[in-house]
């Protein structure tokens, strides 16, 4: 039996706090919770120029920086961290008459060279957002804007060093403003809003590594628009927007935007629309616009949007913080590794990385295979204890030696798992299974076999 996981439900939400208040019109905030334990900020700042900012719980917030793009025409700018650490900085520069997509890694402390990720004449690129799934791929999306009738999904991907072509995900008439998300499980989340007979609709689709699920629309005959995806750390998946309030009638009727949002625990059952803020009136509509979210490591949900609260005169970043998402059972297999990659001797070995992301010490039987034609175990039920540091997550590392002596040459897919804790949610148990794209035997000499890769079987 499993008790019962905690639940989103109980959540509760705090006043609206000011990240910034500046001369001229910030908006399209986007967020980073980094692994070092910094959060990260940035947002584009006026018309044309990005900016950010980075919070630490030992000195607070920084200053306002300006973002190290190279040029002023800079808009939409969006944060993501690769699996090693880097941090990737995505932005819209319009340098050829045209919006393109570029971008630059930050690591040991620099910005690296800016590189253009995307080109063309004959349309505008927008709104880049970027996840890294489980097995370190990065997934870049985005808003292709052709006319006022015609904008589309697109994304493309980094494995290792090398890009994808674009590839078109939505095909609709008007779709823009797209968010994304890697779950504990694997997969990529995708949402965006589409303009339906006057309003817009949030849609999301998920990808689980061979194919994107059909599209879903998760709101309906609202005006609900700049759609955000965080999971937290119970595994619960959330998704907030802006929706179009009416506060009067008539001729000259009178809107405001708003932040709503959803969550489910399964995936696929959603709970009902939520009003996040209330404030504004007939006299005084206020706007609040494109919420960007992100776990934080003090357990709470930060929400960064765009507001002309309380004056309705000018738009400045603020945020709003949820309670402390906790107790919960949470442990993620998060690194599969071995070394080298290619064996040739009788004993290959496998390491084993485990973060506890939950409030409890944990006990896991983890279990290892290597599956080609075959699947093999290198471990079975073997029980590791996980303990709970004085931090929101501890890292683990375990290594596990595989006698391959009686084994066939060839390359091997390596998964590691657990059973589900007691307690844990499902959504936050997708995260006890990892698998690891490949582990190679090879014959101990070069000659035969098949120690060109190529005639390995697969």
């Amino acid at each position: 039996m499993f008790s019962v996981p905690r639940v989103a439900g109980a959540t509760s939400f705090g006043s609206p706090q000011a990240l910034e208040l500046t001369p001229g019109s910030s908006s399209y905030p986007s967020s980073l919770q980094a692994r070092d334990g910094t959060l990260w900020v940035t947002w584009q700042q006026y018309y044309e120029t990005g900016v950010y900012m980075t919070y630490s719980t030992s000195h607070g917030w920084s200053v306002i920086q300006t973002l190290p793009t190279g040029n002023t025409f800079v808009i939409s700018p969006a944060l993501g961290q690769l699996r090693n650490s880097s941090i990737i900085l995505l932005w819209s520069s319009n340098q050829t008459g045209r919006w393109n997509l570029f971008y630059k890694l930050y690591s040991n402390g620099a910005w690296r060279n800016s590189v253009q990720l995307t080109s063309g004449t004959s349309f505008d690129d927008f709104f880049p957002h970027a996840a890294v799934s489980t097995n370190s791929t990065v997934y870049v999306f985005w808003e292709r804007y052709v006319s006022s009738t015609s904008a589309s999904i697109y994304y493309k991907t980094l494995k290792g060093d090398s890009w994808s072509g674009d590839v078109q995900l939505s095909s609709s008439n008007v779709d823009v403003t797209p968010t994304s998300l890697a779950t504990f499980d694997g997969k990529i989340w995708i949402a965006w809003s589409r303009q339906n007979s006057g309003n817009y609709n949030v849609i999301y689709r998920n990808y689980n590594g061979i194919t994107w699920s059909p599209e879903t629309t998760l709101t309906t005959n609202n005006y609900d628009i700049d759609p955000g995806l965080v999971q937290d750390r119970n595994g619960t998946i959330w998704i907030f927007y802006s929706r179009q309030v009416q506060l009067s009638s008539g001729t000259n009727a009178v809107y405001e935007q708003k932040l709503f949002y959803k969550y489910t625990y399964d995936g696929s059952t959603w709970a009902a629309d939520t009003q996040l803020t209330t404030y504004g009136d007939v006299n005084t509509p206020l706007d609040d616009l494109s919420p960007s979210v992100v776990q934080g490591f003090d357990k709470t949900l930060w929400i960064f949007y765009s507001t002309d609260y309380p004056f309705a005169s000018e738009y400045d970043v603020y945020y709003i913080k949820s309670s402390a998402i906790t107790p919960v059972h949470n442990v993620v297999i998060t690194t599969i590794q071995s070394g080298p990659y290619a064996f040739q001797k009788n004993f290959a070995t496998v390491l084993v990385q485990v973060t506890n992301l939950g409030d409890y010490f944990e006990t896991i039987q983890l279990t290892i295979t290597a599956t080609n034609l075959t699947t093999y175990t290198i471990a079975s039920s073997v029980t590791e204890t996980i303990p709970l540091g004085s931090t929101t997550m501890t890292t683990v590392t375990f290594t596990f030696s595989w006698s391959t002596t009686s084994i066939p040459l060839g390359r091997y897919v390596v998964t590691v798992s657990y059973p589900r804790l007691a307690g844990q949610s499902l959504l936050a148990s997708g995260g006890d299974q990892l698998q690891f794209k490949v582990l190679t035997i090879l014959p101990p000499f070069k000659t035969g076999g098949c120690h060109n890769h190529r005639d390995c079987p697969v």
